[in-house]
């Protein structure tokens, strides 16, 4: 995992959603930020989870698991989303090891 920090921060004066989750992609895929699909622009939307897991199956050949595992079921690294601890009318998403916070793009 390396850490990639968001560039797109949501606010209460800002036109679109912030890029935490695709930050949170790009650290565990240790790949640039912009080589991330723009997958913040998508949120709300019914094909969003569908298109994340396509991209990944595509271009990395991994099997995304949307799921709410046990403690024994978890990956390494790991994506958790939940309320912002800076807003809490606002969802954010960071990395996870072990049960602790590892990254936060913000």
């Amino acid at each position: 995992m390396k850490p990639i920090p968001q560039t797109v921060l949501y606010g209460d004066n800002t036109t679109g959603n912030g890029n935490c989750f695709d930050a949170c992609l790009a650290s565990l895929l240790e790949i640039p930020l912009w080589m991330v699909p723009p997958f913040h622009q998508m949120y709300g939307r019914r094909d969003r989870a569908a298109r994340i897991s396509d991209w990944l199956e595509t271009i990395f050949g991994l099997d995304l698991e949307w799921t709410n595992p046990s403690g024994s079921d978890l990956p390494k690294f790991y994506i958790v989303s939940g309320v912002s601890p800076r807003d809490p009318k606002v969802n954010h998403a960071v990395v996870y090891k072990n049960g602790l916070l590892a990254h936060d793009p913000h």
